[in-house]
């Protein structure tokens, strides 16, 4: 009889067993790497949408304090984040627009329609580029295409009036005139469309009644910037010698 000890095992582990755990481990390990890679992914998002937004809004700033150059440079920094965001190239051609530099505020736009053919505020900039060559049609044209993306646009429909003028068409001004309203404490566009109006009638009466009448309502500096695209409405087209 064979009284020899067996050594005791205190694991008894298959090779399947341990092919397993292995697995676990190894996808435990790739998990945790991923996941921190991805979250270190995420917070380069986040910090990149964080300048974007801040050169964003500093070109903003600078372009309504009419500080063309330094807003410039800060879009220009907004566009090397994200190149193809239709904000950021919008406000750059309204730079350039600012500028008169009409024809590179005009490839920009078109631009947008490449990036995303339904941004609405690009149609209503492309019909302000075309307004300011006095380039009447093609504005108007514009402008009713911007109309239809945002159809509750008072700004846009001033401008449509004001092209339809420009292009002679009094009625069709008239007939858009129904849609602004007198009551509208947030735009005088009623005021300077019928002014517009009485300009061509040559009621200078009336037109200075109503263009009075918008300064005293939305005071001067709502009245100013209105007052801008009244005039160039009537200025003469400049023309190179």
């Amino acid at each position: 009889m064979n009284n020899k000890k067996r050594p005791i095992r205190l694991f008894r582990i298959k090779r399947e067993e341990l092919l397993y755990v292995f697995w676990a481990a190894t996808t435990i390990f790739i998990f945790w790497g991923g996941a921190w890679g991805w979250s270190e992914v995420l917070e380069n998002q986040k910090e990149k949408d964080r300048v974007f937004f801040q050169a964003y809004q500093d070109a903003l700033v600078a372009f309504k304090r009419l500080k063309l150059e330094e807003a410039q440079k800060a879009i220009s920094r907004a566009m090397e984040l994200r190149p193809n965001d239709p904000r950021a190239i919008v406000l750059a051609a309204r730079i350039y627009l600012k500028q008169k530099d009409y024809e590179r505020a005009e490839k920009e736009l078109y631009k947008v329609f490449k990036i995303q053919p339904d941004y609405g505020p690009a149609y209503q900039y492309l019909g302000e580029v075309f307004f300011a060559k006095k380039d009447f049609k093609e504005a108007l044209y514009r402008f009713e295409q911007a109309a239809l993306h945002d159809p509750m646009n008072k700004e846009i429909l001033l401008k449509r009036i004001y092209c339809e003028i420009g292009l002679g068409r009094l009625l069709g001004a008239e007939n858009l005139l129904s849609e602004l309203s007198a009551f509208d404490e947030a735009s005088p566009g009623y005021y300077f469309a019928r002014a517009a109006l009485c300009r061509v009638q040559k009621k200078y009466a009336d037109e200075k009644n109503f263009l009075d009448t918008a300064r005293i309502i939305y005071g001067n500096d709502a009245f100013s910037q209105y007052l801008a695209d009244y005039e160039s409405l009537f200025a003469k087209k400049q023309t190179l010698n």
